[in-house]
């Protein structure tokens, strides 16, 4: 029997049609399997790469101690967040390291009176050497608060009290918004974030993952901007950046 043209061609064509489908599949599986390794070694990476980061910045905050004597500056500046930070300003303040001390990022609804009472200080102090900023919201604010103060003051050396863990992120931060000249940091550690050899506690722990994602998360946001977050402080600048 013989076949018309017509049907032979279609015979010819229809193997070839479906091998070519199959190549075209396993392209495709061969594609895929090519991104999933390459998803996976690029999350390993990063993994490893976020993972050392943090073994780093632990073991950089757990070198970092509270100098047993601090070189006099023109003035102090504490960040809230402790009441172990505030107490260690005054001291220093009361030691005469320096002439004045910046409460950076008070709570609005916290006043002089309170804060006396807090650390058990006289009032009198407060009056006469005590400036508070009510208008910081981050540490960027805290930054650039700091900064205008200095200036108000002319202040060229500060000691920058916070809490050991802050300290880094905070040391960035001042670094590129505050503008003072001189910054002798003096980190304040607490003990039930570490048990014996440096060793996080479980509580540390928690603060030190959080305190490093935040760390990242700035280091990203100055790469990216030239300028600080609108946010980072209110409109107004009260008495922390206005001699009394």
């Amino acid at each position: 029997m013989t076949m018309t043209p017509a049907f032979s061609s279609l015979a010819k064509d229809a193997p070839t049609g479906r091998t070519g489908r199959v190549r075209g599949e396993r392209r495709m599986r061969g594609r895929r399997r090519r991104l999933v390794i390459a998803a996976a070694l690029a999350a390993v990476v990063s993994g490893g790469y976020l993972f050392g980061g943090f073994v780093r910045f632990a073991q950089e905050v757990a070198e970092l101690s509270t100098p047993a004597r601090v070189e006099r500056a023109d003035g102090i500046v504490v960040l809230t967040g402790g009441a172990m930070r505030l107490d260690q300003a005054i001291g220093l303040l009361k030691e005469g390291r320096a002439e004045r001390l910046l409460i950076s990022g008070v709570n609005p609804e916290t006043g002089i009176a309170a804060l006396s009472r807090l650390t058990g200080t006289d009032r009198a102090l407060f009056d006469c050497c005590v400036d508070l900023d009510y208008d910081a919201l981050n540490t960027i604010g805290n930054a650039e608060m700091t900064g205008r103060w200095a200036r108000s003051r002319g202040f060229d050396e500060l000691i920058l009290v916070t809490s050991d863990y802050h300290m880094p992120r905070t040391l960035m931060t001042f670094d590129r918004f505050a503008h003072v000249p001189v910054i002798r940091p003096y980190p304040v550690a607490r003990a039930d974030l570490w048990t014996g050899h440096s060793v996080p506690s479980g509580l540390g722990l928690k603060v030190l993952v959080t305190e490093y994602a935040k760390l990242l998360a700035a280091r990203v946001r100055l790469l990216v901007s030239d300028e600080p977050p609108e946010a980072s402080i209110t409109a107004d600048v009260r008495r922390a950046a206005t001699p009394s």
